[in-house]
C-alpha cells in the first residue's frame, strides 16, 4: 500500500513540477499515516492524493496520524514528536490531525505559517470540537475528510484575504464592565439620596467662607493613545494544539 501512495505521490510531484516550472518541497514522506487501522485501503489512498494535491498546490503540509498508543506520551507530546520524527512542515508550515486509540484521544497540531497565518487557534478549536462527534460515532474518514476540507477552505481563504486574525474580546469587554460598574455606582448613590431635595445652585451646598480658592492649574483627564500591531516572523512562529478526548 505505501509502495503504491509513494509512487503516486512521486508522479504526482513531477507532474506539478512540470507543470507549474516549481518545485514542490513536501518534507513528510506521506499524508496518512494510519497505524490505527481506521480506514479502509480505498478511504486511506483517497485522502492521501486529496492531502498531497493541497500540499503540493500551497506548500503547506497537511497531515493525519492514526495510533494504538502514544508510548506513554500525552497527546500534545506526541504530536509534537511526531513533527520531528516525520521530518514534518514545507517550508516550517504544516498540520497534524493525530488520533490515538489507546485512551481515544485526539489532537491537532499546527505549525509555523499554517498557526500563525491560517489555522490559528480559535479555527483550530472550532474545527476540533466540530470534528469531534465524527469520531466519537466512528466515523474516522468523515472526520478525516472534513478537516481536509476545512484547512483547505482557511488555506484559499487566506490565499484570498490576508492572514487570520485571533477576534479581540478585549474592547467590548471593557465597556461592558464599565457600564455595569457605572450602573451599580448610579443606582447606590440614587438609594442613599432618597431624602435628599435637589439645589438649583452650586452655591447653597457650600459653607459660608469655608472655600477660597488659592491656586488653579488644567489637568486632562483623558487621553487617546494610539496602538500600532506589531509584525511577527510567521514562518519561523511556533505553534498551538486542539486536543480532547472521543
Amino acid at each position: 500500500m505505501k509502495k503504491f501512495l509513494g509512487a503516486f505521490c512521486a508522479l504526482a510531484c513531477s507532474a506539478a513540477m512540470l507543470a507549474g516550472g516549481m518545485t514542490v518541497s513536501a518534507e513528510s514522506e506521506y499524508k496518512v499515516y494510519d497505524y490505527g487501522d481506521l480506514l479502509s485501503e480505498s478511504e486511506e489512498t483517497a485522502l492521501e492524493e486529496k492531502l498531497f494535491s493541497i500540499a503540493s498546490m500551497y506548500d503547506h503540509d497537511i497531515i493525519i496520524y492514526t495510533t494504538d498508543s502514544m508510548d506513554g506520551m500525552d497527546a500534545e507530546e506526541y504530536t509534537e514528536y511526531l513533527k520531528d520524527s516525520l521530518n514534518a512542515g514545507i517550508d516550517g508550515s504544516g498540520i497534524i490531525y493525530m488520533v490515538s486509540m489507546e485512551y481515544r484521544d485526539y489532537d491537532i497540531y499546527s505549525f509555523g505559517r499554517m498557526y500563525n497565518e491560517i489555522m490559528i487557534q480559535s479555527i483550530t478549536d472550532d474545527m476540533a470540537e466540530e470534528l469531534q462527534p465524527y469520531l466519537s460515532d466512528g466515523r474516522y474518514y468523515d472526520a478525516f475528510d472534513k478537516y481536509a476540507d476545512k484547512v483547505l477552505f482557511e488555506i484559499q481563504y487566506v490565499e484570498e484575504n490576508g492572514p487570520n486574525e485571533e477576534p479581540s474580546f478585549a474592547i467590548p469587554i471593557g465597556i461592558g464592565c464599565g457600564l455595569l460598574i457605572g450602573l451599580i455606582t448610579v443606582l447606590v448613590m440614587k438609594g442613599n439620596m432618597k431624602t435628599t431635595r435637589a439645589e438649583s445652585m452650586a452655591n447653597n451646598y457650600i459653607r459660608q467662607g469655608s472655600f477660597k480658592l488659592t491656586n488653579s492649574r488644567d489637568i486632562f483627564l483623558y487621553s487617546q493613545v494610539t496602538r500600532t500591531k506589531r509584525s511577527s516572523d510567521s514562518s519561523s512562529g511556533g505553534g498551538g494544539h486542539s486536543s480532547g478526548k472521543f
